[in-house]
């Protein structure tokens, strides 16, 4: 099993439509294969909703909300994963507090779209973009149908 952060931001591009992946994410988080398993954390989680539920109504939101819950497991940000993130001399401190929760949670890689902001902290786990994901999730798909062959 392969454990990844969804950093909150990439989801919140692609729902907003602001960037060319927006179809990539969607494609992922659609066919993602069973042996990854994604996380978010919280205070991602929240912004997502915030921001979605400012679109048109509260009922476009919770759907989003409703679907996204079905694929994708929340990480709880405390006073702990807060404390490691200010120590972490990563500039932006949400990028932080993520890098924090893929410790705390021991998860294996964060998939982000500003893999720049985790340069200083890539030596601890994977730092994906969305196409590296992508790859990573073919590879495990065409690993599986050679092992159930």
């Amino acid at each position: 099993m392969i454990k990844i952060l969804f950093d909150a931001d990439l989801i919140l591009e692609a729902l907003m439509n602001r960037q060319e992946f927006t179809e990539d994410v969607k494609e992922l988080l659609d066919g993602v294969h069973p042996l990854i398993q994604m996380h978010i954390t919280d205070v991602g989680w929240q912004k997502i909703y915030t921001y979605a539920s400012r679109l048109k109504n509260i009922k476009i939101a919770e759907i989003v909300v409703y679907w996204l819950q079905a694929k994708i497991q929340i990480c709880h940000v405390d006073q702990h994963i807060l404390q490691k993130a200010r120590s972490l001399s990563l500039k932006d401190f949400e990028s932080a507090v993520e890098s924090s929760c893929v410790s705390y949670w021991k998860l294996d890689a964060i998939v982000t779209h500003k893999q720049e902001d985790f340069a200083e902290v890539a030596n601890q786990f994977w730092v994906w973009s969305i196409a590296d994901l992508c790859l990573r999730a073919n590879l495990e798909s065409q690993l599986q149908a050679t092992i159930s062959s």
